[in-house]
């Protein structure tokens, strides 16, 4: 049996007004109809919710607790509309990874400038995606399990080996091979990923699976920083800015690796705002235009 919201809201006016002709009225429907949806909802919880008598009814000790309960539903369900209907939409946006979560920042600091009617929220979440709201978008590394997601890939990002811009200048590194006389670390995309391939002119080049592999930006980029260390594998996206400011350089630039992809992942559903479109469609300018190629 399914149970309707308006019940609940007959239910509500029922135990406010004390009268089923009351409730009637202020619904704009006649008393056997009230009559009839009040008598499903008690079927439906399988309980009483009002003493009757021939002159009065009221509310039996569970139709109290049914009734506080209610008020918090309804209202609830209300402020969604509500929202929903407002003049000002609200948009979500999150990722896993806060060295993403920085520029998406800039990003929709410069869209929310230009439309003032949007509210948007950048958030950090776990990588395990058990729901989205309504208006959210997702960035993420990797494929939900989510059965309501939608996946859209995103430009690809380019992946490359970098070390400090302190690094020795006459220090020589003209091949990968090269890397075995440095303190060399390997970021990794997931955790089944360990060897990294280089491609150049046809010609490969594959790290054994030894060594320090790192799942973590911010560790990963903490031990180029602080330990010297040479990272190899390491998303162009999370380090663009450290090569603005001069802090990290990319090097053996001409071996290339495989992309990394990355997701932009929203709800499924019947209808969708116009203001969510456009700001899936923001996002992947400014993605392509920011992070795809250096």
């Amino acid at each position: 049996m399914k149970f309707y919201l308006k019940d609940f809201w007959i239910f509500i006016s029922i135990a406010e007004t004390k009268s089923l002709s009351k409730t009637a009225s202020q619904m704009g429907m006649s008393v056997s109809s009230i009559s009839k949806r009040l008598t499903r909802l008690e079927s439906y919880l399988q309980m009483t919710l009002f003493e009757r008598t021939t002159r009065s009814i009221k509310l039996s000790p569970m139709g109290e607790v049914a009734y506080e309960k209610s008020l918090l539903i309804t209202n609830e369900f209300q402020r969604f509309i509500d929202e929903l209907k407002s003049s000002k939409s609200t948009l979500k946006i999150s990722t896993p990874h806060r060295f993403i979560e920085s520029f998406l920042i800039d990003w929709c600091y410069e869209y929310c400038r230009n439309k003032p009617n949007i509210d948007i929220s950048v958030i950090e979440r776990k990588e395990s995606m058990d729901s989205l709201d309504i208006d959210e978008l997702f960035i993420t590394n990797r494929k939900s399990g989510y059965p309501l997601a939608i996946h859209r890939q995103l430009h690809p990002v380019k992946r490359v080996i970098c070390c400090s811009a302190d690094m020795d200048q006459n220090v020589a590194i003209s091949t990968p091979d090269d890397l075995k006389d440095f303190s060399t670390i390997y970021f990794i995309s997931n955790e089944s990923e360990y060897d990294i391939e280089l491609i150049k002119n046809g010609d490969s080049y594959k790290f054994i699976n030894d060594g320090l592999h790192l799942s973590s930006i911010e560790e990963s980029l903490k031990m180029v920083l602080e330990k010297g260390c040479v990272l190899v594998g390491i998303p162009f996206i999370h380090i663009r800015q450290l090569v603005k400011m001069k802090k990290i350089k990319v090097i053996l630039s001409e071996w290339e690796m495989k992309d990394l992809n990355y997701y932009l992942v929203w709800k499924e559903r019947p209808y969708f705002k116009k203001e969510l479109t456009e700001f899936l469609k923001y996002i992947e300018y400014k993605w392509k235009e920011g992070c795809g190629v250096y």
